[in-house]
């Protein structure tokens, strides 16, 4: 009996998931942006290092859902590709 290579689960998101958490980290990072605007001493350092961190993070997802490759769950029945052509 053949044996059948273990998949082994994906631990990137998917695409929309990359576009839609990256969208609501930028958004956040906005929402702290102006909370410390109006904030004096520790409460201000707080929301400004929250709204690096959630930018960065923001930025890191949405770029790697803009810039990478899809993966073969994600193309679908209908692409084609050499690989599985059965010639």
């Amino acid at each position: 009996m053949p044996r059948t290579p273990e998949r082994r689960p994906d631990i990137r998101p998917r695409r929309t998931t990359s576009l839609t958490s990256g969208a609501l980290c930028v958004g956040l990072g906005f929402a702290c942006f102006l909370l410390s605007r109006g904030r004096d001493g520790f409460d201000q350092g707080l929301f400004q290092g929250a709204c690096v961190a959630l930018m960065v993070l923001g930025a890191y997802l949405l770029g790697s859902a803009t810039f990478r490759r899809g993966t073969s769950d994600e193309l679908g029945d209908d692409a084609w590709l050499p690989s599985r052509d059965g010639r």
